[in-house]
């Protein structure tokens, strides 16, 4: 039996996650790559920064509306659309099936159906949305001491989502069997270590993305969590556990909960100064 290294699921979680050859830095095993989901977290730091450097690249040229669909563009480059695979999986499995059978079947259905298309839309015409108004936000907090450049708020939102989907592989069984999963592997429980350092690291970024006037406001920078955990139980009740498709729409439903927060915290602040 092969030894578990942290550092061999570091690296196969950057092999998995993103589409660059990290696994030609050594050699990999199955169970490298069972623990891989343990630092979906740590490898997200890569994935937040690429979307919030191109934003801000792009947005010397362009406007924010186009800087942040270019910046999406690079990191689904850089991932390979894998988390967004799931999402659209996701909504054609929950949309159309009416049994744990059927939901299963469609989700490992490579075609693309009307809800995925449906939610993809209205995925990203929220995401663009939110953050073309936090933005004009952002404009009169960063001229206010403790303000914070927008671009955090985007490295916040990716880390937070990754971390608060990951709880779904603590807290629920996986729901087919390991010789159905699209890779062949089925992701284990997290140990302390990875665990830890993921919410050290997101937690740090939220910290970093909030301005200080928002005071107790920042707890709402947890809702992600409070969503995941609906969800966790939505899935429970009608498949009985998790999928790799699972883990990236509550990634991205997730990113979007805390955009949708961080927005709450603005709006609370600027109409009610609480």
């Amino acid at each position: 039996m092969n030894k578990r290294s942290h550092l061999g699921a570091l690296v196969a979680a950057a092999s998995l996650f993103t589409r660059l050859p990290f696994w030609r830095l050594r050699s990999l095993t199955k169970e490298d790559y069972e623990d891989a989901l343990s630092w979906w977290p740590v490898v997200g730091v890569l994935t937040a920064l690429t979307l919030a450097g191109c934003y801000w690249l792009l947005a010397q040229l362009f406007s924010m509306q186009v800087a942040l669909v270019l910046a999406l563009g690079c990191r689904m480059i850089l991932t390979g659309a894998f988390h967004e695979d799931g999402l659209g999986d996701f909504f054609d499995g929950f949309g159309g099936g009416r049994d744990r059978e059927r939901v299963l079947a469609i989700m490992k259905d490579s075609h693309v159906g009307s809800y995925a298309v449906l939610g993809f839309v209205l995925y990203y015409l929220c995401y663009v949305g939110m953050a073309q108004t936090l933005l004009l936000y952002d404009e009169i907090s960063t001229a206010l001491e403790g303000g914070v450049p927008f671009p955090w708020v985007l490295v916040a939102a990716d880390l937070m989502g990754k971390f608060a989907a990951q709880l779904q592989v603590q807290l629920l069984p996986y729901a087919r069997r390991e010789e159905q999963s699209k890779t062949q592997v089925v992701y284990r429980r997290t140990s302390a270590v990875p665990l830890l350092l993921g919410l050290v690291v997101s937690l740090g970024a939220v910290l970093l993305s909030l301005p200080e006037e928002f005071g107790w406001l920042r707890l709402l920078a947890l809702t992600p969590l409070g969503l995941s955990l609906l969800l966790i139980s939505y899935l429970r009740r009608r498949i009985g556990g998790y999928t790799g498709d699972t883990c990236g729409a509550l990634c991205l439903l997730s990113e979007l909960c805390y955009l949708a927060a961080v927005l709450a915290m603005y709006a609370l602040l600027d109409r009610y100064g609480l």
